[in-house]
């Protein structure tokens, strides 16, 4: 009998302790990330083959956004996302990452280059993934963000989700102009000349056919990320070695990386063409077709953005119309 009105006195504790715990939320920029029909090959697993293929894919979208358990240094990646203030989180077939203005690294860095670097990260990621045949769907916006003790509580993430299944049907990832306008008004952003300030050319423009009058919206660009030169290192070693010949005249050397430069652009490019035409003959539906032919277009605007030298990897779109 004493034993059992302990075990009642314990359980009325816990649960007043569960009641009465004080709880306070961060505000956070946050992003819902769901990885394109990830839950129909979830669905089509019959073997150990067909899982362990999944999980891999996983792991791989899980190591580009930089959480713990898929790093090969996991206890560095703890640490740089517990001094950048960042939260990664598996849901499911989907990813959540939140950042707040409660971070270490703040001492070293601006409140805006804390958060938009996080936006342009998940761009970074996005577009590794997207070399991969890994496509991405998602929503980024800030509201509060509490999670302790596997209790998920957020604001910011309910808005994120619901841009990524009720505005995004491409393979977007969406952000209001509410959003980035706060964003730039975050302490740091002076510290830029107006033109080059780093998320300019993070954003482009999106039209949802489910958007409503007044709504207006922008995605994250990933591919001007692939196309641009200065984001890729030299084609090969021998424009390496050519580049280094310090024999050369400097113009010499200039126009070597340049141009090896933008060649590992074109080649990223073709094999983001090469793995979005794999995704499309991959579909069943015309329904599923026609999200990859929107990113079709998207690849070939993004090509005549940059220029002449990414005309190689267009996609001759008259051959994918819809049926």
């Amino acid at each position: 009998m004493r034993r059992a009105e302990e075990s009642v006195k314990k359980r009325a504790q816990r649960r007043k302790e569960l009641f009465e715990k004080p709880i306070k939320a961060k505000v956070c920029v946050v992003a819902w990330i769901d990885l394109l029909g990830f839950s129909q090959q979830m669905q089509h697993v019959k073997t150990d083959n067909d899982l362990r293929a999944a999980y891999r894919k996983m792991l791989f979208v899980h190591e580009q956004f930089d959480k713990v358990s898929a790093s090969d240094n996991p206890e560095t990646q703890a640490e740089i996302n517990k001094n950048y203030g960042r939260t990664i989180l598996a849901l499911s077939d989907g990813v959540v990452i939140a950042a707040g203005l409660g971070a270490a690294a703040l001492v070293a860095t601006t409140p805006y280059d804390l958060l938009m670097s996080m936006v342009g990260e998940i761009i970074m990621a996005q577009a590794h993934c997207a070399l991969d045949g890994i496509f991405l769907r998602g929503g980024v916006s800030i509201g509060q963000f509490y999670f302790e003790e596997d209790i998920l509580l957020s604001s910011g993430l309910i808005r994120a989700y619901k841009l990524e299944t009720e505005r995004a049907c491409y393979p977007v990832i969406l952000i209001t102009p509410e959003v980035v306008a706060k964003l730039r008004k975050l302490p740091g952003i002076k510290h830029y000349a107006k033109d080059y300030e780093p998320s300019l050319s993070y954003f482009l423009p999106f039209k949802s056919p489910r958007q409503k009058k007044g709504e207006r919206f922008y995605f994250l660009d990933y591919l001007s990320y692939i196309a641009h030169p200065d984001n890729h290192g030299f084609y090969s070693t021998e424009d390496r070695k050519a580049w280094s010949d310090r024999r050369r005249k400097p113009e010499e050397r200039d126009r070597i990386f340049g141009e090896s430069h933008w060649k590992s652009a074109l080649r990223s490019l073709q094999h983001h063409k090469k793995m979005l035409l794999a995704a499309y003959e991959a579909c069943s539906s015309e329904k599923a077709k026609a999200k990859y032919r929107w990113l079709m277009r998207y690849h070939n605007r993004t090509i005549k953005r940059f220029g002449s030298f990414h005309e190689p990897a267009l996609i001759p779109l008259d051959q994918f119309r819809a049926k």
